[in-house]
């Protein structure tokens, strides 16, 4: 009976412990953060060094991806969610929706 205790306590702490990071999730990880990176330094018109990374966090299925941007003295937070579905990396969405500088004065005229 405690040989029975002992292991069926043994097999729930194996079933309950979260799983460690894969090397696929790590490489997933860095991947989404450069495409994010790199888009929406892009739809912001700013360079990539502008676009400071906050917090990641990997999904079964998606990667998202936190940005602080800095642009005109004031800054934004911005989501990057990454589909993980497919062979490649895809970006699924962007919010909020970022407004470039030229198409912000174009806007205001």
């Amino acid at each position: 009976m405690k040989n029975f205790l002992f292991s069926s306590m043994a097999l729930a702490a194996v079933l309950f412990v979260p799983g460690v990071a894969s090397a696929g999730d790590e490489t997933d990880r860095t991947d989404a953060i450069r495409l994010c990176r790199a888009e929406v330094a892009a739809q912001a018109g700013v360079e990539a060094q502008a676009v400071r990374l906050d917090q990641v966090r990997v999904r079964p299925r998606a990667v998202r991806v936190d940005f602080d941007v800095w642009r005109d003295g004031r800054l934004q937070n911005v989501r990057c969610e990454v589909d993980r579905t497919a062979a490649e990396l895809t970006i699924a969405a962007i919010t909020p929706t970022l407004q470039t500088a030229s198409a912000a004065t174009a806007g205001a005229q």
